[in-house]
């Protein structure tokens, strides 16, 4: 059967991404004073000289307003930034005049997080492709912009949005996968091992004081780089698609509990889930009712 792209991933897509940079936001909300302030850890002038110079800072923006004679304190930009990056958030949410907010929150996330630059990690990367993405992507109907304007819906741009997101996915794990597997440590456990055990994670289970047997970090780590490098493989092959996004999301959902980056790990369960789990409900959907009907055909001998 054809497969029928339909909208729902969009809706989904919209809705986790905008919700998971507000969370992400408000988790280091009461850290903003020591890390973007002028008296945090840094000075504002230090860490943007260690920054590239691609995109502004805050502290671009200050040193810009105050050539031009305005005036502001460097805090209350801080916080005014912070606020505006939150409201863009919420209008994405509800899709209000969703391309603009997503365009606006992109901008501010760059200039928040690339201000603070040295504290950052790869959920805060994925972030920025996600957002970007809300901005390209199609519009879906289930937003205040569809109740608004009523606009019609492009399919082939649907399709093709959903097929560059497969592909990004697929793209990032085969070469996660193929960077792991160029090494002896994950094959050999160590880098499962090490995972698990560094003090620089803050697990919700700590397993340091288990005699786990080595073969156990051996499975998982030659699984781990299986299940990234394969992906792109069985990921779009339809018997195995179901499996290979739970051993994904299984994957990841072990990162937050024994490593707690849960940000990560909630962003890409999010990519996996807008990638290849909503797209395919209807598909689903109607071989059940399709098989449902032809179950009911032989029972009732017609």
């Amino acid at each position: 059967m054809k497969l029928n792209i339909k909208s729902d991933w969009l809706v989904f897509f919209r809705f986790s991404i905008a919700i998971y940079a507000i969370l992400n936001l408000f988790a280091f909300w009461k850290d903003i004073p020591r890390m973007l302030y002028d008296g945090g850890y840094l000075k504002p002038e230090l860490q943007d000289a260690l920054a590239d110079v691609y995109s502004p800072t805050i502290y671009d923006i200050f040193v810009y307003l105050n050539k031009n004679n305005i005036i502001v304190n460097y805090d209350v930009l801080v916080n005014t930034i912070a606020i505006i990056y939150v409201v863009a958030l919420i209008s994405l949410l509800l899709g209000l005049f969703t391309r603009v907010s997503a365009a606006i929150a992109l901008l501010l996330q760059i200039v928040i997080y690339k201000s603070m630059h040295l504290y950052l990690y790869g959920a805060d990367f994925f972030l920025t492709m996600a957002i970007f993405y809300c901005v390209i992507f199609p519009k879906s109907k289930f937003s205040l912009d569809y109740v608004i304007f009523k606009f019609k819906q492009n399919p082939v741009s649907i399709k093709w949005s959903l097929l560059l997101l497969q592909i990004h996915v697929c793209i990032i794990y085969f070469f996660s996968g193929l960077d792991k597997g160029v090494g002896i440590n994950w094959w050999n456990g160590e880098a499962i091992w090490k995972a698990v055990n560094s003090h620089d994670y803050n697990g919700l289970i700590s397993i340091n004081s288990l005699n786990i047997p080595e073969f156990v970090f051996i499975i998982a780590g030659t699984g781990t780089v299986a299940v990234e490098f394969l992906y792109p493989l069985f990921i779009n092959l339809k018997a195995t698609r179901k499996l290979w996004l739970s051993l994904t999301i299984l994957m990841h959902l072990s990162i937050a509990v024994f490593m707690g980056l849960h940000f990560f790990a909630m962003i890409m369960i999010i990519l996996n889930m807008a990638a290849f789990y909503f797209p395919y409900l209807k598909e689903e959907e109607e071989e059940e009712e399709e098989a449902n009907s032809k179950s009911y055909l032989v029972i009732s001998g017609k």
